[in-house]
């Protein structure tokens, strides 16, 4: 029987690749597509996203002390809820303005619950010995642009 410790590698290593895949990698993608759907430049589109990853880098270390004081499992369960609307919110942009707002949640999403969130998560529960963990997340998550990328070009020839 596995530990909980691979257990827990397993399922966190399966939501990092879904996460990674639906927001970090998620441009290589659709950029063309949604700047085109939207009547923005492939710039502009760009310049929301990298915004996205400033946002992201500067609320690691507040939800790194969030982590700290109180655990990783409900961080990263509003992951999800925050990264499933920023994609919402990505599918129901008009223009700028809505773009920009849904990178902004996106951004919000990632700080949440990728590597950083995760990791940290693993090494309050685990200490230590959260390395296997980590290298098995790594190790996992390591194949989202090799099912998101072909994944979303699938989703977008299928639905636009």
């Amino acid at each position: 029987m596995p530990s909980r410790s691979t257990l827990t590698a397993a399922a966190l290593g399966v939501t990092q690749t879904l996460a990674w895949g639906s927001s970090y990698y998620l441009p290589a993608i659709l950029a063309d597509p949604i700047a085109a759907g939207l009547g923005v430049s492939k710039s502009l589109f760009f310049g929301f996203f990298s915004a996205s990853l400033l946002l992201q880098a500067a609320l690691g270390p507040t939800i790194g002390k969030v982590i700290d004081r109180h655990g990783g499992r409900s961080v990263l369960m509003l992951s999800n809820l925050v990264l499933g609307a920023g994609l919402a919110g990505l599918a129901l942009a008009h223009g700028p303005v809505g773009l920009a707002g849904a990178w902004a949640v996106l951004g919000i999403g990632m700080a949440l619950g990728l590597y950083d969130a995760g990791f940290a998560t693993l090494t309050a529960l685990y200490g230590r010995e959260a390395r296997g963990p980590i290298t098995g997340i790594t190790l996992i998550a390591g194949f989202a642009s090799t099912v998101g990328w072909p994944l979303s070009a699938l989703l977008n020839d299928y639905f636009g």
